[in-house]
């Protein structure tokens, strides 16, 4: 009996110790990703930062977008930040919405629910909604995409 109890407490303890490796080695992984910062101006204007620490790519982002403004701009106002995912930039007159998510899917919904949330709460004569920019998680940029929302 006693041996037997020793064998599973073998077992047992070997479990947890694979058990942590592996979520030592899945957190490991999370933090040797670079953040990926994406900022929009009212005027247009927006700037994508790729850096390990995420001040690092907060501040390249918003030299990147003030460097693309001219006069006055409110460049890093707002960012949105990820690790190996997705963002949407898109702007709605002088509104901006930035979405992010896992994959395109999430972070395109993400993004329409802001803007119905804006509209709905905030900006009932919100105008039409144009995405500005995508950026993958490799951090390519892709510019001048089609509208996000159906509505005219």
């Amino acid at each position: 009996m006693k041996e037997c109890s020793s064998r599973l407490a073998s077992i047992m303890a070997l479990v947890i110790a694979s058990a942590a490796c592996v979520s030592i080695a899945i957190a490991a992984e999370d933090w040797e990703r670079d953040w990926t910062v994406v900022t929009m101006a009212r005027n247009g204007s927006w700037g994508v930062g790729i850096d390990y620490p995420i001040a690092g790519a907060i501040a390249a982002a918003i030299r990147e977008c003030r460097a693309m403004s001219s006069g006055g701009n409110d460049c890093g106002a707002a960012f949105a930040a990820t690790r190996g995912g997705w963002i949407i930039g898109l702007r709605c007159g002088d509104h901006w919405i930035l979405g992010t998510g896992e994959d395109l899917k999430e972070a395109e919904v993400t993004a329409l629910n802001r803007e119905i949330d804006l509209k709905q709460l905030y900006v009932p004569d919100l105008p039409v909604c144009q995405r500005v920019l995508t950026v993958d998680p490799r951090g390519a940029i892709t510019t001048a995409s089609p509208r996000l929302s159906g509505r005219q």
